[in-house]
């Protein structure tokens, strides 16, 4: 039963806000005012040519409130006008000051004569009692109309929120459980919570003006506030509405901006007491035109109210400048997190100062042209204030949008989220500017290419822009081409882990980014060059000769390049790839320039070869390595216990974890490869393996078969020297026929 109220009342309210636009066409607020219980007559039409005897024809024919309406209309296309004028012919300094010598020449004027009028406000009792007489049931009556019409405004939205509050309550218990889902989840939520909050406000306003027109004979002079009533209300309300729900501060499962819950707090706070000042003042101030005590007051009124906003901004800045350090200082970029650049420490302090000043100034140029000419203009320094509140909103946007396009956790993915979150904070920012300086009555774009613009102005304002696209093309180049440089150590082996060589892709890598990046920059300063005049046709013509010239003197430095290209295009190695290029120069290949390469040495050094310097590569990383040990056994050994021996060893060290992975093919003997004279039966062995890991592999097979060869009384020989004498007179006593005397008995492995 309460989902089909719901369901009846969303739809009255669908159908009343469709209805409103016919019926406001139909009859305004203005037009609704009536005297005596008469309506009046439609408002005249001037002629385009007015003469003296025309015009006192006219007032003697037209009534008093015919006479104020046009009266204001004038007024109104004149202010208008004056504003448009304004906006165009503010184009130098010299302008600036003749305008702002206008208006405080105007402001001077016009507090004069309020002064006056204020001073002489008992005066107006005939006219307050005239506008109060318009009612049908006079002061009483028009108080309690008023009161009526808030009543029915506010029940009307109170009601609605009674009938969404199931939906509320449970996108309050979806913000308050542990699982909240993803960013898009929240912000669908959120929107749906913005919708419930809204419909209210909608609710106030269809009642709100229906109640007018039924109220429209005891209402009197009011009838005309009802749109200021109305206005005031109802974009107060839904400012907080948005605001709320923006930072949360009820809800930060749902929060929209990435904020602490002390900022959310303190922000929406800040809204609260400015919508309440400036909506009161408006209020209050509206009240003095309409019931007669004239527009002095409400001027008056109003700029208090403006200023008191002011002074509430510039104590909440002061009071949370550590906060919005903090808040600037995390949406500036960084490659270090712990550690801040000295120019975002900058930009960080330099915040609250930049919010002081701004605050101030847009004060000042609310006020002055408040007090000039009446007009609000509010959307330049209020606006303003808005579009920089909702950036935090697309930052976070925008920021969630690069996440779901690199869902990957790969460094790949990091690096092009980190830069889409560059260029989307690029776009914002410019966006902004736009934004803000158009609110504020500029254009870049005429100011710069507009009818008598200087031609410095679109050549700096296109090189900007030059500037800024080749930026973001050598940002997404390097997130694309990222290349971290290996720290090698050079070393033939490793015990710890597996040594292998980039990829061929990442070898190119780097050189494909430094091209692309030199293009980059001299097509910028090609670019920059022309727009700023310069025929860059001689200097292109210049810049071949030149190279000819420098091509001819440089022929080893050519020759370096292109062996490098060939040798690149042959893969003959790769970063991080252990090469042998002579007997005494062999490493890890460290780094690979446009001429030349790096070799780390497995003893440290770093060794940089031209390429025009190379002849031959050994390259100890490509696919597998058989590597062959030999072992001196005594000449009695059985070759079919070596055999067995070895194969046994073998199998253990497939079974191994630890070094069983880098074999591709067991250990194996290879029976008697050699008898070294008589004296030793030379055995090998041999097994096949990844690259670069027949340097531990060798060492551990060669304990452990000198283990198993002593557990079997396999003995290695040993090198020995027979020294044969014969047996005579000059022999000393004692002394054996045959002396064997043992020599370097470790056998070659």
């Amino acid at each position: 039963m309460l989902g089909r109220r719901i369901q009846l009342a969303v739809a009255a309210l669908i159908a009343c806000l469709w209805l409103l636009p016919d019926l406001s066409h139909a009859q305004t607020p203005t037009q609704g005012l009536v005297a005596q219980g008469t309506a009046e007559a439609p408002p005249p039409v001037l002629p385009d040519n007015l003469t003296p005897e025309l015009v006192d024809s006219l007032l003697a024919e037209l009534t008093d409130d015919q006479v104020r309406r046009l009266l204001r209309n004038e007024l109104q296309r004149q202010a208008e006008e004056g504003s448009a004028e304004v906006a165009t012919e503010m184009t130098s300094i010299a302008d600036l000051t003749r305008r702002l010598d206008e208006m405080l020449a105007t402001i001077g004027a016009r507090i004069t004569r309020w002064i006056d009028a204020l001073s002489r406000i008992e005066e107006r009792q005939d006219r307050v009692a005239e506008r109060i007489a318009l009612g049908s049931g006079g002061a009483v009556g028009i108080a309690l109309s008023m009161g009526c019409l808030v009543l029915a405004g506010f029940g009307a939205g109170i009601f609605v929120a009674r009938l969404l509050r199931p939906w509320r309550e449970r996108i309050a218990d979806y913000a308050r459980s542990s699982d909240t889902g993803g960013y898009w989840e929240v912000l669908a939520r959120a929107a749906v919570l913005i919708v419930v909050d809204l419909l209210p406000i909608a609710a106030f306003s269809v009642v709100t003006t229906f109640a007018t027109r039924l109220l429209s004979g005891s209402l009197g002079p009011l009838l005309d506030y009802g749109w200021i009533y109305q206005a005031g209300v109802t974009n107060g309300w839904a400012f907080l509405v948005l605001i709320t729900r923006a930072f949360s501060p009820d809800f930060p499962k749902v929060r929209l901006a990435s904020v602490n819950d002390a900022s959310a707090s303190a922000v929406v706070r800040l809204g609260r007491q400015v919508v309440t000042v400036a909506v009161s003042g408006w209020l209050i101030g509206g009240l003095s035109p309409t019931l007669g005590f004239g527009f002095p007051p409400a001027m008056v009124i109003v700029g208090s109210t403006g200023v008191i906003v002011a002074l509430i901004l510039i104590a909440a800045v002061l009071r949370n400048r550590h906060a919005i350090v903090g808040t600037v200082s995390g949406f500036l970029p960084t490659p270090n997190p712990e550690i801040a650049a000295p120019w975002q420490r900058t930009v960080s302090l330099a915040a609250p100062f930049a919010a002081l000043l701004y605050i101030l100034i847009a004060a000042t140029y609310w006020l002055l042209h408040w007090l000039e000419s009446g007009q609000l203009y509010l959307q330049g320094p209020a606006s303003t204030l808005l579009v920089l509140l909702s950036l935090p909103l697309f930052d976070r946007l925008g920021s969630e949008a690069a996440a779901a396009m690199t869902r990957r956790a790969t460094q790949r993915a990091l690096r092009f989220r980190s830069a889409l979150i560059r260029l989307w904070r690029l776009f914002l920012a410019i966006i902004g500017i736009g934004v803000i300086t158009r609110l504020w009555g500029f254009n870049f774009w005429d100011l710069a290419h507009g009818t008598g613009a200087p031609e410095w102005r679109a050549a700096a304002l296109n090189i900007l822009y030059a500037f800024l696209s080749a930026w973001a093309a050598w940002q997404l180049i390097r997130a694309a081409l990222w290349h971290e440089r290996r720290q090698s150590t050079g070393a033939e082996e490793d015990d710890n882990s597996e040594v292998g060589g980039a990829s061929r892709l990442d070898t190119l890598l780097p050189l494909f980014r430094v091209f692309l990046g030199i293009v980059i920059l001299l097509t910028f300063v090609m670019y920059a060059l022309s727009e700023a005049g310069l025929n860059i046709g001689p200097l292109l013509a210049s810049a071949g000769i030149v190279g000819v010239a420098v091509g001819f003197g440089a022929q080893t430095l050519v020759r370096d390049i292109f062996s490098g290209i060939f040798f690149l295009i042959d893969d003959a190695f790769r970063v991080g790839e252990y090469i042998e290029l002579e007997a005494d120069l062999r490493g890890e290949v460290e780094a690979i320039s446009i001429r030349s390469l790096q070799l780390r040495h497995h003893r440290g050094p770093v060794v940089t070869i031209p390429f025009g310097e190379l002849k031959s590569v050994t390259n100890h990383n490509r696919d597998w390595v058989i590597y062959k040990m030999n072992f001196r056994m005594e000449p009695e050994t059985d070759p079919k216990l070596v055999k067995k021996l070895v194969k046994r060893v073998g199998q253990e060290f497939l079974e191994n974890p630890e070094h069983g992975h880098k074999f591709l093919e067991p250990l194996k003997s290879q029976g008697v490869y050699m008898v070294d004279d008589d004296s030793a039966l030379v055995f090998r062995v041999k097994f096949k393996c990844k690259p670069r890991q027949q340097f531990v592999l060798r060492r551990e097979i060669y304990h452990r078969l000198r283990e198993v060869f002593a557990e079997n009384e396999v003995n290695l020989a040993r090198r020995k020297v027979e020294v044969v004498t014969t047996g005579g007179e000059d022999a000393p006593p004692g002394l054996p026929d045959e002396v064997i005397q043992p020599k370097a008995a470790t056998p070659a492995a």
